[in-house]
């Protein structure tokens, strides 16, 4: 039985590779790709509000619409993107900074 364990562990370990990588892919284009989107809609409806172009709830009806079309670019080009990595670095340093920027543009209540 043990000698057979290692002639065993490494196809499974490779038959599992492809699997971790759609996995993690589809992961990254649903929760990476919501979570870009919410914080840019945030951004953009404190921008929109601030800069007076629109009424508060005016602004955030318009960027959740632009989030829509927002998510669905993002959720396109996750797996249109060939590294995994970059996906994960701009989906995930992408929503850090979005979210830091909205931040700082909150007014205290």
């Amino acid at each position: 039985m043990l000698a057979m364990q290692p002639k065993f562990l490494p196809r499974v370990a490779s038959s599992l590779a492809p699997t971790m990588r759609t996995v993690s892919r589809v992961l990254l284009a649903v929760v990476g790709a919501y979570f870009f989107t919410t914080a840019s809609v945030m951004l953009a409806a404190r921008g929109i509000a601030d800069l007076g172009l629109f009424s508060r709830s005016d602004a955030v009806v318009l960027a959740a619409m632009f989030g829509f079309l927002l998510y669905l670019g993002l959720l396109l080009w996750a797996f249109a993107e060939r590294r995994l990595w970059r996906l994960a670095i701009v989906l995930g340093g992408g929503t850090l900074l979005l979210h830091g920027a909205a931040s700082l543009l909150q007014t205290p209540a």
